[in-house]
């Protein structure tokens, strides 16, 4: 039996220009909260999906990312969110905040010191 083929980071490149046009867009216009059409995701909705499909639009082969939830790596939800990663992109990961170079959270930002080499992809709940 073969195992299922998937676009890198499971987005279609489509989507992913989709959502990249929209990232420039909200950083061009400080404070702007730019919607995007989300795309459905083998994963529950409310899961982080948005944060989600932002981190398969940036993602690249030679990144390692570090993800995390309600400041923590090993919650189901970060854990869960990792090994989508692995799978659909082959991707390095880590829980080392200072190894990653896209870092993945919801609702708490490092307590590590950012370097100009690292993104940060934060998601909220609820935009405002």
């Amino acid at each position: 039996m073969n195992a299922p083929v998937y676009n890198f980071a499971y987005l279609d490149e489509q989507t992913k220009r989709m959502i990249r046009r929209a990232i420039l867009k909200a950083i061009a216009i400080p404070g702007y909260q730019v919607p995007f059409a989300s795309r459905e995701m083998p994963m529950p909705y409310g899961w982080g999906t948005g944060g989600v499909q932002v981190t398969a639009a940036i993602l690249g082969r030679e990144d390692t990312l570090k993800v995390i939830d309600q400041g923590s790596d090993d919650t189901t939800n970060a854990i869960s969110i990792r090994k989508f990663f692995e799978k659909t992109a082959n991707v390095k990961t880590t829980t080392v905040t200072s190894d990653a170079t896209v870092i993945q959270t919801r609702h708490r930002i490092p307590e590590t010191a950012l370097n100009d080499n690292q993104v940060l992809v934060y998601q909220v709940p609820i935009p405002e």
